[in-house]
């Protein structure tokens, strides 16, 4: 019995050390212990907007929290920014730039970001960072070019976003380290992706597609009123989601309905718990995938972005 105790003591010890942070408007970013209760460490603003307060993604690596954001409607308003911090809770602005940077990665050895006029930034310790490759886009409304989504597998980060003055330009890009990139600008609206399984999946309204190395895409059809917003991999499964549908998939290709009914979208799974978010910024958290329980209520700013520290 004194074993047991010790032993169930000891795991939730390991529990309560684990640390998960979540950014989103206003520069908001909080951090959780246990993934249902949430400090906010830092804020620029509340209620924020989507302006150059807007922090999108998160990262973790060589031991530290990598966040980005940024944006801005006027030249006097934009900006971008990389932030790091080793707990969460203390902060520094290691690098401004000119517009929004989004996505961040942990690619391999190294971050690797999506930056402004068409170009990567990357950094091996998420401090210094260096201008990368700018990807070549002849005959594409490059003036008009937002990152929205990245993934690292095989060997390879994969961004993808869209262009125009409509936004009505779907593009990939591929890269192993920052440096040189690959592009293709032929592909459908699609609204989230994640690399599991051996291969990068995306999805969108009515589509999904897969590939191995990011540059090959293999395209589903799949119901026109299917709309998916959110993707994540669970270590064993992709599940997406989007409205009241949530399917999931160990390949990526044989899609299932899922019994998942989350409050919201799922920004963070192992597989077992469950983190969403809802407009604006109402957490969840699910230790089973069964039972859901709200966050204690906080001021309003919307959530992008969850990261886990391992």
């Amino acid at each position: 019995m004194r074993l047991a105790l010790l032993l169930g003591l000891s795991a939730l010890q390991a529990f309560a050390a684990e640390t998960w942070l979540a950014v989103g408007y206003g520069g908001r970013r909080m951090v959780s212990h246990d993934g249902l209760n949430w400090e906010i460490t830092a804020e620029w603003a509340p209620e924020g907007k989507d302006d150059s307060n807007n922090l999108m993604s998160a990262a973790f690596g060589a031991g530290k929290f990598v966040v980005v954001g940024g944006g801005g409607w006027s030249k006097d308003t934009q900006s971008g920014h990389i932030l790091n911090s080793a707990d969460g809770v203390k902060w520094e602005e290691v690098k401004k730039l000119p517009f929004r940077v989004n996505p961040v990665i942990r690619s391999g050895q190294r971050f690797i970001a999506g930056g402004p006029d068409r170009t990567l930034w990357f950094s091996e310790d998420g401090v210094s960072w260096t201008q990368g490759a700018q990807a070549q886009t002849t005959g594409f409304p490059s003036w008009a070019l937002w990152f929205r989504h990245a993934a690292f597998g095989n060997g390879v980060t994969v961004f993808m976003g869209e262009a125009g003055a409509k936004k009505e330009f779907y593009w990939c890009m591929t890269s192993a380290d920052g440096t040189k990139v690959e592009f293709r600008s032929d592909l459908p609206q699609l609204r989230a992706l994640a690399f599991g399984g051996n291969s990068f999946v995306a999805v969108g309204n009515g589509v999904i597609m897969t590939s191995a190395d990011g540059k090959t895409w293999q395209k589903q059809e799949r119901p026109a009123d299917e709309k998916l917003d959110w993707l994540q991999w669970t270590g064993k499964a992709f599940i997406a989601g989007g409205g009241k549908t949530v399917i999931t998939s160990s390949d990526g290709t044989d899609w299932k309905p899922s019994t998942l009914r989350p409050p919201g979208r799922i920004l963070w799974t192992d597989g077992t718990r469950f983190i969403t978010s809802s407009w604006p910024g109402k957490m969840s958290f699910s230790a089973d995938g069964k039972t859901w329980k709200a966050s204690p209520a906080m001021t309003p700013n919307g959530i992008n972005a969850v990261v886990k520290a391992p």
